[in-house]
């Protein structure tokens, strides 16, 4: 009898946290606009801190794989990349007043995915795999995501 119960239970859970994500999916992202400052957007503005956390962890690794040339172009890719994505961020904290501003987000964001690609580029050229290629996928993930949100935001003011 247990064992016909748990199953049914499982099934249960699952149902419902398929229909509680299926709502968050379909749900419309919440945009504030802060009287004065312009419009945030709380999720943008968590995904760019995933991505410029993911990247100083990226960066934290460069000591450990040594003094190559192409070790070193990633770590001045990542540096410059930090940079760019606090820009962002501070850009989206201040609010963003004008579909133009979403559009220059997504092009810094875009400026930032391209040195994660060049960095994995520079190892290719080599023949050598990339010791960041893993992290690179994420964070080109996490900048993909955020490029999205900022069309979107654009589109929205």
């Amino acid at each position: 009898m247990a064992n016909k119960q748990q199953p049914s239970f499982t099934l249960a859970f699952v149902a419902a946290a398929l229909i509680l994500l299926a709502g968050q999916v379909t749900a419309r992202r919440e945009i504030i606009e802060v009287k004065g400052r312009g419009v945030t957007d709380p999720i943008l503005e968590a995904k760019l801190i995933d991505m410029l956390e993911e990247t100083e962890r990226t960066k934290d690794k460069v000591p450990v794989l040594g003094n190559s040339e192409m070790v070193k172009y990633c770590d001045n890719a990542y540096g410059m990349s930090i940079g760019n994505l606090k820009k962002a961020l501070g850009m989206l904290q201040r609010g963003i007043k004008s579909p133009q501003g979403f559009k220059e987000l997504e092009a810094i964001v875009l400026v930032v995915m391209k040195a994660y690609e060049e960095c994995d580029h520079v190892f290719a050229e080599n023949a050598k795999p990339s010791p960041f290629g893993i992290s690179n996928t994420k964070l080109k993930s996490l900048g993909t995501e955020c490029k999205q949100y900022a069309e979107e935001d654009a589109k929205q003011n």
